[in-house]
């Protein structure tokens, strides 16, 4: 039998001062904190070798957060590739943490904010307490797998009638006599829309509040392919409300699943990454990124004064949303014609997990995705959306605010899929 060593912690990382809140265009000014946001680590030692994942309260991570993680990680003799480093992607947690001054991401800098090293430096300062407390604590442990499906949180969020993703993977861990759990579970954090100016995790937030409930020390929550899975069609408000409501529907699942959970004794771990160079999407002229602009703009304003549904209505400001970040490419882009992706996978046991460095497509993992299959998003990085064909062809919002050509995230998914079988098929 393996002797197994975990260890978790937590640590507060809400900013202190004046800062802005990621997600939407504009960023807009925080004006108080409704709900705390932390940085969370769990690790695992298998025949002396360390594991483990890194979770933020944040809308997304890249370098300027990753790179010095991952320098600490090293200096303790744990290796780059073994750790996972994510974001929940809530919108209401501070901007100014992404690299937005060059590189892809200046096209996004109204709505991640200016790079602020100050507040890097805080939130960094209370990862590394998090990492030394979580290795100093790691005692003997017992890890717990759980996996079933949650309807009713999300669904796609351009058509309500496509196929969603419900699955729900959670491992209950134990280290010595604490026990917190991961859940794996794919849905933007996007209960609050852009009126709120209340730093929150969202439900990932609520979630983590009822789960302590029920005597979980800590809650690591993991988003998976949601690029097009919100709670658009799902929520039945955009407050507080109901962001406790969506996450108590979560953790009451969870719980269930507790109760059917069986023991996951880890005898097999496996590390790869590849790297991939997808072709970069051409801009549009600014004279018709403006048009369609203008076009755009009109049919939300045509839209409100008919006074259609809720829904319509974000449907319509999400169409407009895109035209805004067609405007944002064109005015942003450097012609660069590539951008060279990686991707991590882990193989524990016979669970695969993909992490991708953005938002992937459901419509593209589902068919790949399975029980012992994951698709881990927001992770290792943040090249924003991996859309499929219909998206571009469509003018879907995810899709105009994507880097890359259509069709490029089908190539990937290829070689995705191609990985995943070459594993599966060793023995």
């Amino acid at each position: 039998m393996v002797t197994l060593k975990t260890g978790f912690a937590m640590r507060k990382i809400t900013p202190e001062g004046p800062c802005v809140l990621a997600g939407y265009a504009p960023a807009r000014e925080m004006k108080g904190v409704h709900d705390d946001l932390y940085v969370k680590a769990l690790f695992f030692s298998v025949k002396d070798v360390v594991y483990g994942c890194i979770a933020y309260d944040l809308l997304a991570v890249d370098s300027l957060l990753i790179e010095p993680v991952i320098r600490c990680l090293e200096e303790k003799g744990i290796q780059r590739e073994n750790v996972v480093i994510s974001a929940i992607h809530t919108h209401s947690a501070p901007g100014g943490i992404l690299e937005t001054r060059n590189g892809y991401l200046r096209t996004a800098l109204d709505l991640a904010g200016k790079v602020d090293e100050d507040l890097i430096g805080n939130i960094l300062a209370g990862t590394r307490e998090c990492i030394e407390e979580a290795l100093l604590d790691m005692r003997d442990g017992e890890i717990f797998r759980m996996y079933g499906t949650c309807p009713g949180v999300g669904s796609n969020r351009n058509v309500r009638e496509w196929e969603g993703n419900d699955a729900l993977l959670c491992f209950e861990i134990w280290s010595g006599g604490r026990k917190m759990m991961l859940v794996h579970f794919a849905c933007h954090p996007t209960v609050l829309h852009a009126e709120n100016q209340l730093c929150s995790a969202d439900y990932p937030g609520a979630l983590q509040r009822h789960m302590e409930a029920e005597g979980y020390e800590m809650i690591m929550f993991l988003n998976g392919s949601c690029g097009d899975i919100s709670t658009r069609f799902t929520r039945k408000g955009n407050g507080f409300d109901e962001v406790e409501r969506v996450g108590d529907l979560l953790a009451a699942k969870c719980v269930s699943l507790s109760g059917q959970k069986v023991p996951y004794e880890v005898y097999d771990i496996r590390v790869k990454r590849k790297k991939i160079v997808l072709r970069a999407k051409d801009a549009l002229s600014m004279d018709e990124a403006e048009r369609m602009l203008e076009i755009r703009q009109k049919e939300f304003e045509e839209g409100v004064e008919k006074g259609v549904s809720p829904v319509q209505k974000r449907l319509l400001e999400s169409i407009l949303e895109g035209a805004q970040a067609d405007l944002r490419y064109a005015k942003n882009y450097d012609g660069e014609k590539q951008y060279e992706v990686e991707l991590h996978f882990y193989k524990i046991n016979e669970d695969i997990f993909v992490c991708i460095p953005g938002e992937l497509f459901s419509r593209l993992s589902n068919p790949v995705q399975d029980e012992k299959t994951h698709f881990i998003g927001y992770a290792n990085g943040y090249l924003m959306y991996f859309a499929d064909r219909n998206a571009y062809e469509q003018r879907y919002y995810e899709a105009l605010s994507s880097p890359f050509a259509a069709g490029e995230a089908e190539r990937m998914m290829d070689l995705i899929q191609n990985e995943i079988e070459e594993w599966r098929e060793q023995k």
